[in-house]
Formats: C-alpha cells, sequence, structure tokens
C-alpha cells in the first residue's frame, strides 16, 4: 500500500505514519512544511524507517512538486492549528485551511488507485451547539453546527474545519471524516494541558494554580486513538461518514487529572482550583463513541496511557 500524510510532523500524524511503517510493504510519504516550532521527536524518530520519506513543503501547490497518482490512502492532518496561533491569525487560520484542503482534494482527483482520502476534522465544531444546549453529552455525530454570530477569533478554526468537511463531502471522492478528542501521549508537545500541568507541578512552588479546575474531559490514548484510525479507514462499511475519536471513558475534571499527574510525580504541592470568568475553552467535551468502538476490540487504559505521558515529561523537564 502506499500513503501520503499531509501534516505527518506532527503528533497524530507522525505516530500514524510509525504504525504504517511497520509494515515494510508499506511506503509512507509524509509532508510538512515543518512550521511548526518544536524539535520534531516523533518525525525524527519515523524517517529512520527506509519506507518513509519526508517533502518538506506546504500543500499550496502540491501538483506541481509531486507527480504521483497511485496513492491508495491520503490522511490529511495538515492545518495551521493551536489555540494561541488561532487566535492570533484568525485570517490566516481560516485561509491556509480551506486552500490547503482545496489543493489536496484537487490532488487526491487524479489518483487513479485512491481507495479513501481521510480528513481530520476537529470536536471544536461541536463547541457552539453544546454551548447552546442544541446538544447532548456523550455528543454523537449527526448533529446540526451551531455558529456564533460574533466575531470570535478562535471560531476560525473550527469554521475551516466545518468548511472542509462540506468540501470533502461534496469532492465526489470516497472519504470519511475523523474529530479527534483530546488525544494525548508522551511527545505529544507542550501546549496542552497535561504536559503543562506536569511542568507546572514540578516547577512552580508550593501552591499550584489549577485553572478551570472544574472544567471536564475524557482524555484518548494515542495508541488507542491510532488503533481506530487505521481500523476505521480501511474498513469499506465506512466510507461517507463521519467519526468521533476519543475515549470511552468517563469524564474527569481538570483538578482531578492535576491530582492524578501530582501522584505520578510524587509531589507533596498544594493544588489551589481557580475558575477564570471569561474564558474561551469550552466546560465539557465529551464524545460518543458508539459509532467507533465497533472497529476496535483494544480496551482504552487511561491510567497506563497517562503514566507513560506524564513520566516522559517528567524525564523532560528534568533533564
Amino acid at each position: 500500500m502506499k500513503y501520503l500524510i499531509t501534516g505527518g510532523a506532527g503528533f497524530i500524524g507522525a505516530k500514524l505514519a510509525e504504525k504504517l511503517a511497520k509494515n515494510k510493504n508499506n511506503k509512507i510519504l509524509i509532508i510538512d512544511n515543518l512550521s511548526k516550532k518544536t524539535d520534531n521527536i516523533n518525525l525524527l524518530q519515523v524517517l529512520k524507517n527506509k519506507n518513509v520519506k519526508l517533502i518538506q513543503k506546504d500543500l499550496n501547490n502540491i501538483s506541481e512538486y509531486l507527480k504521483s497518482d497511485n496513492f491508495d490512502y491520503i490522511y490529511h492532518f495538515a492545518a495551521v492549528l493551536g489555540v494561541q496561533k488561532v487566535i492570533n491569525n484568525p485570517y490566516i487560520t481560516l485561509k491556509e485551511n480551506i486552500l490547503t484542503t482545496v489543493n489536496l482534494i484537487n490532488f487526491s482527483q487524479k489518483q487513479k488507485k485512491l481507495k479513501k482520502i481521510c480528513f481530520a476534522s476537529t470536536s471544536e465544531v461541536y463547541a457552539y451547539t453544546l454551548q447552546k444546549k442544541l446538544a447532548k453529552f456523550p455528543t454523537p455525530e449527526d448533529i446540526d453546527f451551531l455558529i456564533s454570530k460574533d466575531f470570535n477569533s478562535r471560531s476560525s478554526y473550527l469554521l475551516s474545519k466545518i468548511v472542509g468537511e462540506y468540501l470533502i463531502n461534496y469532492s465526489k471522492l470516497n472519504y470519511v471524516i475523523f474529530r479527534p478528542h483530546n488525544i494525548f501521549g508522551p511527545k505529544m508537545g507542550f501546549a496542552h494541558v497535561i504536559p503543562q500541568l506536569t511542568k507546572k507541578i514540578l516547577k512552580d512552588k508550593n501552591k499550584i494554580i489549577i485553572s478551570n479546575s472544574n472544567h471536564r474531559r475524557t482524555f484518548c490514548n494515542i495508541d488507542f486513538a491510532i488503533e481506530l484510525i487505521l481500523n476505521i479507514s480501511h474498513n469499506k462499511s465506512t466510507s461517507k461518514k463521519i467519526f468521533n475519536i476519543g475515549s470511552p471513558d468517563k469524564e474527569i475534571t481538570i483538578m482531578n487529572l492535576a491530582r492524578k499527574i501530582k501522584k505520578i510525580i510524587n509531589s507533596k504541592k498544594k493544588l489551589i482550583s481557580s475558575n477564570l470568568k471569561k474564558d474561551n475553552s469550552p466546560k465539557r467535551r465529551r464524545p460518543d463513541m458508539r459509532r467507533s468502538l465497533v472497529f476496535t476490540k483494544q480496551r482504552h487504559d487511561f491510567e497506563k496511557g497517562l503514566k507513560e505521558t506524564v513520566l516522559w515529561y517528567k524525564r523532560y523537564y528534568t533533564k
């Protein structure tokens, strides 16, 4: 099989490439402009496989530098993302995420063997519908989208993904759409709640302020997420459908998450609850996983994944 992964230097993309590369008959091409300012730990690891190649470019002119027309599967993970980056650059976020998706669709339509294009959307698409209490928890895939009347900068990302879903649907390609929910694991980056809490508990003084302590989430181990993504994308019955990718577990508050991290680190510091009056972060996020869980027999192990992740970041922050 021949695979194309856009944004393959990112956390999920690189882990997907790593899993696919275990089959030596697979050929994996990653396209990433490496604009994300990280040390690309995951990418460097996966490129040790001889059946994985990297093209360091963006998708603006993909048809000019990539002439291949024999990809079996295309995974589209490339996007402008990151809360602060999106808030600071809403126009660029909206424009780039839509244009890169259009360019990749045009490229995909020329593929002669393509079985499926797999589009990574986001759990953010549910945000305003849930905020107005027009949908329930856990949240199923088949709800209507509500778009805010306010020009909230953060909305540029979810709007770009909603448009992306529509573009994929109208492209006449065989597709599957994923909506990831809080995927975590070692080497996930640093602008996420688990590494941020780990750093605070390690580095801050005796009292640790836990912001948004009453917010609730389910956190999905990366290995479980990759298992779902691969199984769903390779199953013929999933064509032209949408799937939540997340944890089937009960929600956990950010405070209880911090307590678990504190215990793993074996810290004696005191945790102080704090809830911001003005905050764009959703207070609750929990996907309905019934549609997705049909495609795996693997058990989700949050506790094991959390311990592995926290201990990795502990080593990173204390080396």
